[in-house]
């Protein structure tokens, strides 16, 4: 009895490892896991939670939504209305007087920008989750005008996003 415990056991936890209910909430969790821990490492950059942002944006209060990953990731998809980080540099004055809000894919690169920002005396939040998740609330983004389910993530091991989304990799 012993030696069979012994042989179930870890076949036991290495199935629940992989149970597809258990693996999509790992990735849920694994994304929030690293935006706290990305919070934590940029106490200088104010974060801004997906439902704050959707309410800020009801509440049509002027902001401007910049995407501060590279080309290549860009051209998979964007969220909603986002610009990117050298369109906003490039018409800077256009912004003046709206809050940046940035994000990238999970939140590090964005986090970096949003500290930069803040130092020069721009309100300026980073979007906690960022592009992850986005997906994670079910929501779409967007790419060459029309809804996507498609989004940059790098690697295969990068691919946190849930299911019914697609990882797009170099």
């Amino acid at each position: 009895m012993k030696k069979l415990f012994t042989f179930l056991f870890p076949l036991i936890i290495a199935l629940s490892c992989i149970n597809p209910q258990s693996a999509a909430k790992n990735k849920k969790k694994s994304v929030e896991v690293m935006a706290d821990q990305i919070a934590k490492k940029f106490p200088e950059a104010p974060q801004l939670s997906i439902e704050e942002f959707l309410k800020w944006k009801a509440d049509q209060k002027p902001f401007v939504l910049v995407d501060v990953r590279e080309l290549r990731e860009t051209n998979v998809s964007t969220l909603p209305g986002a610009i990117t980080k050298a369109v906003y540099e490039k018409e800077i004055e256009k912004y003046r007087g709206h809050t940046v809000i940035a994000y990238c894919t999970i939140g590090y690169r964005s986090s970096e920008y949003v500290q930069e920002l803040v130092k020069d005396n721009i309100k300026a939040f980073n979007l906690k989750e960022s592009l992850l998740g986005w997906a994670h609330r079910g929501l779409s983004f967007t790419s060459k005008g029309s809804e996507t389910k498609k989004a940059h993530i790098y690697e295969e091991a990068w691919n946190f996003l849930p299911k019914g989304y697609e990882g797009v990799s170099d």
